[in-house]
């Protein structure tokens, strides 16, 4: 078969066997246009992949977050939670309430009290019958000289943290003293001391005894904070019943932030103490100065959702740095994520800052 090639189709690709064929210039830039969106639609999301990676490693960056010391607020002691003033996220001063709680009765206390009163209804009973009473004994002497002995001990700690005034300890230590000279009274009775004089001094010391007692076991005590901070979170309520140690709620102490940098092991040459480094926020094109503080002296795994695993390194050298500007109030926040630049890649042994 032969075949043969016109060349005046050749030339002219708009007429075919001496027929003209008319083509529309705007339908053909129509085409041509709609033909380079779907090639950028396409390809667009890989030059951004290869840009990102092309700037992750010409500049040094490293995942980090915002982070502060914060400290939980435990019940001193059991008792239910009658207020709880503090909201999730304010700012609290030094010396406001955080809870208040009222005692639950101590079953401890509640069986003192009924001894007590116990010996003191048989002493009114020898007294109004003018009968002799039983043998003096320094037994329950003894019992409220070691419970007022551990209730001193508790008011002490419970001041310590906040929850007791110096007028309540005093108290409490007044009770123990009461306590340790109702049993050198008993042990040393006087020749000329009459019975009477005697029973009305017991009855005297356990009606006091039992009064504070009673008011003890059903008192209300306020935990006070001792320092400022941010509430980070509230595990009571109103109406919980609490026990002793149980936390209550955590307090951040926005003075002491910091940031955790998680740095790839091939970036540690990056890590030099007192160097200046630049932290990021999020949500911004805002840059904070901060310094390295102290050299790392352990690595772990990157935490999860710092980035993209294909670009952050699974195993890295944590980081510790101080910030050398004040942090905007809105973004101190615990665990807020921000990226660490350490400048350009080092491709000749220097430091690239």
């Amino acid at each position: 078969m032969k075949v043969s090639f016109s060349q005046s189709q050749k030339d002219d690709p708009e007429s075919r066997s001496g027929v003209k064929i008319p083509y529309s210039p705007g339908k053909r830039s129509t085409s041509k246009l709609l033909w380079w969106s779907i090639l950028a639609l396409v390809f667009t999301p890989l030059f951004i992949l290869l840009w990102h990676i092309l700037v992750s490693w010409l500049f040094v960056s490293s995942p980090g977050i915002i982070t502060m010391n914060s400290f939980a607020i435990t019940s001193p002691e059991n008792g239910f939670i009658t207020e709880l003033p503090v909201k999730k996220g304010s700012d609290v001063e030094s010396g406001s309430l955080a809870v208040r709680l009222r005692r639950e009765p101590s079953p401890e206390i509640t069986n003192q009290i009924a001894l007590m009163k116990a010996e003191r209804d048989s002493l009114k009973t020898s007294l109004s019958n003018t009968v002799t009473p039983s043998p003096l004994s320094t037994k329950l002497v003894d019992q409220n000289i070691e419970f007022f002995k551990k209730e001193a001990e508790t008011i002490n700690h419970l001041m310590e943290q906040g929850a007791a005034t110096r007028a309540e300890l005093n108290l409490a230590k007044s009770n123990l003293r009461s306590a340790m000279a109702e049993r050198e009274s008993i042990v040393s009775v006087r020749v000329d001391d009459t019975i009477e004089k005697n029973i009305k001094s017991r009855l005297d010391y356990y009606n006091r005894s039992i009064e504070y007692l009673e008011s003890f076991n059903s008192s209300f005590f306020d935990v006070v904070l001792k320092k400022p901070g941010r509430i980070q979170s509230i595990q009571a309520f109103p109406g919980q019943s609490v026990k002793i140690g149980d936390e209550l709620l955590w307090i951040a102490d926005p003075s002491s932030v910091k940031v955790i940098v998680y740095v790839a092991p091939e970036d540690f040459e990056k890590i030099k103490l007192d160097s200046k480094v630049k932290v990021i926020l999020p949500g911004s094109s805002m840059k904070i100065k901060a310094v390295i503080e102290e050299m790392p002296t352990f690595s772990q795994s990157t935490p999860g959702g710092l980035g993209s695993r294909a670009l952050i390194s699974p195993r890295s050298v944590t980081v510790f740095l101080k910030l050398e500007e004040p942090l905007p109030q809105e973004l101190i926040v615990d665990g807020l994520p921000v990226k660490i630049e350490w400048g350009l890649r080092s491709f000749f042994g220097g430091t690239g800052l």
